[in-house]
């Protein structure tokens, strides 16, 4: 499968790079880590030129560009803006096409336009302490109120829930079926009565938050209710393919950046009266990993398309996501030996690629998850 883009998509990904290095100063990527920082007037502006609608119909207010057209925003955007792209990530990708597959006319109504617009963020709540890569093993309750239902219990890891107007949350409504039959998802306003937010103390990624949510008898409204009573594993699963899309898009881009990075100190350090970049390890190195990226970016994209195309991707999504998330962790890594003693500097970017990207092979699937998918589409 070629990897071709149209001039859209050209101009998407040129107009990406233009904002990111026109917005993202030095001073604001420090202080993005430093401060844990979440840059919202950047978030806005992202709006305000229409690129947080990409994947959104036209009919909601969005462009309806496609999978493809999404992985260039978010491989762009990730270079610098990382937090920002895992605000798109959760909010629109999963959240938002979670709403306008399977929500209601209501509910596409409702959120989508203001998705596409920024007036407001979505954050994912399905893990739980207990259920992690076993998604399924939804513990907090749903029980039937009035006109609607009180939730209890507790979500852990929900990124940027503290940013978010709304959560998407799986709940449990019915234990005597087997365990994916009585899940049901709900939107949760944010600022629910009974619904508190703690923050996580967390390695890299600072300016996106980790957070715990805990539930005391929160009520929610029926008509709140995603796909229906005990029909909430599809909205659990749906999306997992386009997330670990865009995780892969995610850390080719932070990759590059890292490497890119790299390369520049190694152009001018010098060392036994040439520049290091000039030495064969180094440039055996850099060769390896421009190599390794480039099939990373190939993988990301060859399921981006099967997805536009309509057709399954579930293992190349998989593929992608592995290559891609065990790549940038080896790349940080051995960027770290380029650039010697100053790596081991915060005032010097490559201690937070090592950082951020440690989570690459955690976060939308570990790679043993991943694994095991590949093998299972394998037919072994």
């Amino acid at each position: 499968m070629p990897l071709q883009f149209t001039p859209e998509q050209e101009m998407l990904r040129e107009q990406v790079s233009r904002f990111v290095r026109q917005e993202c100063s030095e001073q604001l990527f420090r202080r993005m880590d430093e401060e844990a920082h979440y840059p919202h007037e950047l978030y806005a502006k992202l709006a305000d030129l229409g690129m947080l609608g990409i994947p959104i119909p036209v009919a909601y207010g969005g462009s309806g560009m496609g999978c493809v057209s999404s992985a260039i925003f978010q491989e762009e955007l990730s270079k610098r803006l990382l937090p920002l792209q895992m605000t798109f990530q959760v909010s629109i990708l999963s959240a938002g096409m979670a709403i306008l597959d399977l929500g209601s006319p209501a509910q596409k109504a409702r959120f989508l336009p203001q998705l596409a617009q920024g007036k407001i963020n979505f954050s994912i709540a399905f893990t739980e302490p207990n259920a992690g890569s076993d998604a399924a093993a939804i513990a907090l309750t749903a029980t039937a109120s009035g006109d609607g239902f009180r939730l209890n219990g507790q979500k852990i890891f929900i990124s940027a829930a503290d940013i978010s107007d709304f959560m998407l949350v799986s709940t449990r409504t019915d234990r005597n079926v087997p365990k994916r039959e009585g899940i049901t998802a709900f939107i949760v306003d944010s600022r629910s009565k009974g619904l508190t937010i703690r923050k996580i103390d967390k390695l890299g990624i600072k300016a996106n938050a980790y957070c715990e949510v805990f539930f005391d008898d929160v009520y929610v409204p029926a008509e709140n209710i995603v796909n229906g009573i005990n029909k909430g594993w599809a909205v659990v699963t749906h999306s997992l393919e386009r997330d670990r899309i865009g995780a892969a898009a995610r850390w080719v881009g932070v990759g590059q950046e890292a490497l890119d990075y790299a390369v520049d100190f190694a152009r001018n350090r010098s060392q036994f009266g040439r520049k290091i970049s000039s030495f064969e390890w180094t440039r055996d190195l850099f060769a390896e990993m421009q190599t390794k990226l480039d099939a990373a970016k190939l993988l990301t994209y060859r399921a981006a398309r099967l997805m536009d195309e309509g057709k399954p991707c579930r293992k190349e999504a998989s593929m992608a996501k592995l290559f891609a998330s065990e790549l940038v962790v080896e790349l940080s890594r051995s960027m770290m030996q380029v650039l010697g003693g100053y790596s081991y500097a915060l005032e010097y970017r490559s201690q937070r690629y090592l950082r951020d990207c440690l989570f690459a092979t955690i976060g939308a699937g570990t790679s043993q998850m991943q694994k095991l998918i590949i093998a299972n589409e394998m037919g072994i």
